[in-house]
């Protein structure tokens, strides 16, 4: 990775150049219907305008020379579905209660689907690749989430986990190794004619060998300052107290109170029992055990000064 990369840089850079070199891919209508579901109006009329810019885009990021035009789409809102959404062919339905309590979510929600109508890969295909790909546009082009930010399960061939993991790796391709692989990997999925040997193909090295150089990428963080008592980031402070524990303040004020299990050179690993909450502090960031993965939960760093 080049020092100083941004990797959201590389998503939108992504987003400009295709859409630029793409000529325009004719979009049906997105028509949301929410009458059964009437305390979601605000929320669709907001929704209604990000399907109609985002779904020809979508088409564009993953248009291949046999599509002509995407069909209507209709995205419906139910007060008794269970599950957060599903898209079948061009019908999408969603939780409405699930976009009142979670709107700005439910926004990402919409693109993940609209993806799905998009992709129309006939079944049996990859589903790691169904879902990566439709998180990829959703969370690294649509959100413009950072690649560090990607969960990363620290075990082989982890891609297989699907969603955000495979999303994260996907961006990693397309910003280093191999621009313009989920494009193409789309084209495969949609003939019927995808095989994993594709990214061999494209890189000299398969999808085992391509997901353990991705993970290493990550796995060598920096070595701690000499001074370590304070770490700091935008909301508050971790610092260790002199009786060794580690109190979180936020705002200035003392929130929560964490004991310290290991200290590696790179890393402080803290524990709150209480709340069962893993912490890892780092150089740069603050990580937090979440479902076998680490996400960063803070990013900021040691004050030198404590």
């Amino acid at each position: 990775m080049k020092a100083g990369w941004q990797p959201w840089t590389g998503a939108m850079l992504l987003l400009a150049a295709l859409i630029a070199s793409s000529p325009p891919l004719a979009a049906g209508t997105v028509h949301f219907d929410a009458s059964s579901a009437p305390e979601t109006a605000a929320w669709v009329r907001s929704a209604t305008a990000l399907a109609a810019e985002w779904y020809p885009r979508l088409g564009n990021l993953l248009a291949s020379s046999t599509d002509v035009r995407l069909p209507d789409v209709i995205i419906r809102l139910s007060p008794t579905y269970e599950g957060v959404a599903a898209a079948s062919a061009n019908i999408i339905e969603m939780s409405a209660k699930r976009v009142v309590a979670l709107p700005e979510d439910s926004r990402g929600v919409v693109i993940h689907e609209l993806v799905h109508v998009v992709q129309a890969y006939p079944g049996g295909s990859e589903g790691w690749l169904t879902e990566g790909i439709a998180d990829y546009l959703r969370c690294a082009v649509f959100e413009s989430m950072p690649l560090a930010d990607f969960p990363r399960p620290d075990k082989e061939r982890g891609y297989l986990d699907s969603y955000k993991v495979a999303a994260g790796f996907l961006l990693w391709l397309e910003s280093g190794p191999a621009p313009g692989i989920v494009r193409q990997v789309n084209a495969a999925l949609r003939q019927g004619a995808y095989h994993g040997s594709l990214f061999k193909q494209r890189t000299g090295r398969g999808l085992p060998e391509l997901w353990d150089e991705y993970r290493a990428v990550f796995s060598r963080p920096g070595p701690l300052p000499s001074v370590t008592h304070v770490w700091r980031h935008s909301r508050g402070r971790f610092e260790k107290q002199p009786d060794g524990v580690w109190a979180e303040f936020e705002q200035d004020q003392r929130a929560w109170t964490f004991r310290e299990t290991s200290r590696t050179d790179a890393q402080i690993e803290l524990f709150d029992s209480g709340r069962n909450v893993h912490l890892r502090l780092m150089a740069k960031e603050v990580r937090f055990l979440s479902g076998g993965n680490w996400p960063t939960l803070y990013r900021g760093e040691w004050d030198p000064s404590k």
